[in-house]
């Protein structure tokens, strides 16, 4: 929503519905409409989307994700994997999505590897001081919550 606003702010130009610019408006929405434009923004964040094929609801995995064929469910099995451990499919553009395992093998490797990142990061949170890190303990505590929930996913392959 913010970024609309700052758009025509920006441009200063507001496009009606029935398709006419208005030039050179300063403030296009009062705040009475800011507040009604921030409620639509959140119910349409915040809505329950099912599924067209099983009547489920889905998962927001992110503008970004691309559906694998029905069919492939070796395909589907990795990206519910993926979601369990916290992966989605959002991205500025900049470096897209990153790698997406194709299959078991690339997904158990994925996993093993992200796995000694996690600890790693948390033996680089135990070595270093509060003087430094103020929010040491929480640092650990994300990163030990991150290598549980691989832990678990690598269970469940084995």
């Amino acid at each position: 929503m913010d970024d609309i606003l700052l758009r025509i702010k920006k441009d200063k130009v507001y496009h009606e519905l029935n398709g006419k610019s208005i030039r050179k408006v300063g403030q296009v929405f009062t705040k009475k409409e800011k507040i009604s434009l921030k409620e639509l923004s959140d119910e349409i964040e915040n809505r329950t989307v099912k599924c067209p094929e099983c009547s489920n609801v889905m998962a927001n995995l992110g503008h970004d994700f691309k559906a694998p064929k029905i069919s492939a469910k070796k395909e589907w099995e990795i990206i519910e994997g993926l979601y369990r451990i916290g992966k989605t499919f959002f991205s500025c553009g900049c470096d897209g999505i990153g790698y997406i395992p194709q299959n078991e093998k690339d997904y158990k490797d994925y996993l093993e590897r992200v796995f000694t990142d996690y600890k790693n990061s948390i033996k680089f949170y135990q070595n270093v001081t509060l003087e430094e890190y103020p929010d040491k303990i929480e640092r650990i505590n994300y990163w030990s919550e991150k290598k549980l929930k691989i832990e678990t996913e690598l269970k469940t392959l084995k």
